[in-house]
């Protein structure tokens, strides 16, 4: 959990200052996942490690990214319960950043995370779990990564991701559903931005890799939609 002494102390995102925490006691950095394949492009780890130093940006890590984590760092079960619920809380600070001042943001998105972190660790998993909301904000500073499709897609593919995980761990058919409709929709928009964005150009691998990281969790978020066990399973 994090404590503030200066400003420049503050690690914003939740879910990579926990991830970061994590691989620190295992000897490594963030700056190691795509070493290890975890991750399969720089980009995302960039983007985690930036994160930290802004309170507009949410990477996390997609589902197929966390099973990888797992497979390749041997983390303990207290460390994984504590990136699942930092998915969670991340997405609630990811809502709070959205209406209020981001220092206040950050400040109810760990008292979330206390009170997750909490609940999972006292809670048995629910059998179905296998795996670990409102518009972009995009920070002026993020003109030089990007032009401002780019970064509306990313911030979509941020938010999406999240909804993703949040579905993924609801325990009620009506959560999940919810959830994976904000995420397909998400993915969608990133999708569209993407189509618009000029810089990086559209024959990039930089570019490429958002659009099947985009493509790939609509999927993922469309056969949650259609998982006969919820019942009203309609893809919208």
């Amino acid at each position: 959990m994090a404590t503030f002494t200066s400003p420049d102390a503050i690690r914003w995102n939740i879910f990579a200052r926990e991830l970061e925490d994590v691989l620190r006691a295992h000897k490594l950095r963030l700056g190691n996942l795509d070493d290890n394949g975890i991750v399969l492009y720089r980009e995302k780890v960039r983007r985690l490690q930036q994160s930290l130093k802004r309170p507009t940006q949410f990477p996390t890590l997609n589902p197929e990214e966390m099973d990888r984590l797992f497979a390749t760092i041997p983390l303990t079960a207290a460390e994984q319960t504590r990136l699942r619920a930092a998915l969670l809380a991340t997405a609630i600070e990811r809502i709070l950043m959205d209406r209020i001042d981001p220092y206040a943001a950050l400040m109810g998105g760990n008292d979330a995370f206390a009170i997750i972190l909490e609940a999972m660790q006292s809670a048995t998993p629910p059998k179905h779990l296998v795996h670990t909301k409102g518009g972009a904000m995009i920070d002026a500073d993020d003109e030089q990564d990007g032009d401002v499709a780019y970064q509306a897609a990313l911030a979509q593919i941020d938010r999406a991701t999240l909804a993703l995980h949040a579905s993924l761990h609801a325990t009620s058919g009506a959560a999940r559903l919810a959830n994976a409709h904000e995420a397909q929709s998400a993915f969608m928009s990133a999708l569209e931005q993407l189509d618009l964005t000029h810089r990086p150009a559209q024959t990039s691998e930089e570019w490429a890799a958002w659009r099947r990281e985009a493509l790939q969790g609509r999927q993922h978020a469309e056969a949650l939609l259609n998982d006969p066990t919820l019942g009203d399973n309609a893809v919208g």
